[in-house]
């Protein structure tokens, strides 16, 4: 009965059909934003796609010691998933896609040894989740958090490293610190100082600690516009400093 029911419906919506079984298999290039658990063993994973922008996907058994997705499943690092989406590319609003294959581009192990680069590739990760829709993909974002995570592997700044991707994905979603009113309010001081970190070789050393602290104030503010919550990044990072 279900068998006669499929074909009838083949038949009658033929484009339909094809479109639904092309969108069920999709091979995404993608960077892990953030891993939580979702049963005993398996994860729900947010990611940023080239092809498909954010999306969640869940990686069953992926906690298994014998499983061959675990590599896919680690924050920052950067894959290419076979993910299957449920029939429609809309579904993994509500219900999360399924990561069914994959191999390893860049596992940035880096990011994830050192505690305060690890802290700030948190934060670039929070932010453009919150700052994105989901499904809305756009190759600028892609190729800003790519080039993100390579250059928090180089730097001995990754908290300017970090401030930079904010001025920069706050631009590409079109609000711009510099177009913005509040520009004019600030220093002259302040406005070269915001200009020099968006040229800023990392390579170089040139910000003091008071001009980081003061950029960094300035940034957050600012980003906080866009906001709906506080990063949770942040408040950890104010309770870590409070009980040192």
């Amino acid at each position: 009965m279900f068998f006669r029911r499929f074909f009838a419906v083949v038949i009658r919506y033929p484009l339909s059909a094809i479109r639904f079984c092309s969108y069920m298999i999709e091979t995404v290039c993608g960077v892990v934003l953030r891993a939580e658990d979702l049963s005993e063993y398996d994860k729900r994973l947010t990611i940023y796609t080239r092809e498909l922008g954010k999306l969640k996907a869940k990686v069953v058994g992926v906690k298994k010691a014998v499983s061959r997705l675990r590599g896919l499943a680690i924050p920052f690092s950067e894959s290419r998933f076979q993910l299957y989406l449920h029939g429609t590319k809309r579904a993994g609003l509500h219900d999360p896609g399924k990561i069914v294959g994959g191999e390893l581009v860049r596992f940035h192990t880096v990011l994830r040894s050192d505690w305060e680069k690890m802290l700030q590739c948190n934060a670039v990760a929070e932010i453009l989740d919150v700052l994105t829709r989901p499904f809305y993909p756009n190759a600028d974002e892609y190729g800003l958090l790519s080039k993100t995570l390579d250059d928090m592997e180089e730097t001995s700044s990754p908290l300017l490293v970090r401030l930079r991707f904010s001025l920069v994905l706050l631009k590409i979603l079109g609000y711009s610190l510099s177009h913005h009113p509040v520009w004019k309010s600030y220093s002259e001081k302040d406005r070269e100082l915001l200009i020099g970190l968006g040229r800023w070789d990392m390579r170089e050393n040139k910000f003091t600690e008071y001009e980081t602290v003061r950029m960094e104030n300035i940034i957050n503010a600012y980003l906080s516009n866009y906001l709906s919550r506080p990063l949770k990044t942040e408040v950890f990072q104010r309770k870590m400093a409070l009980s040192a």
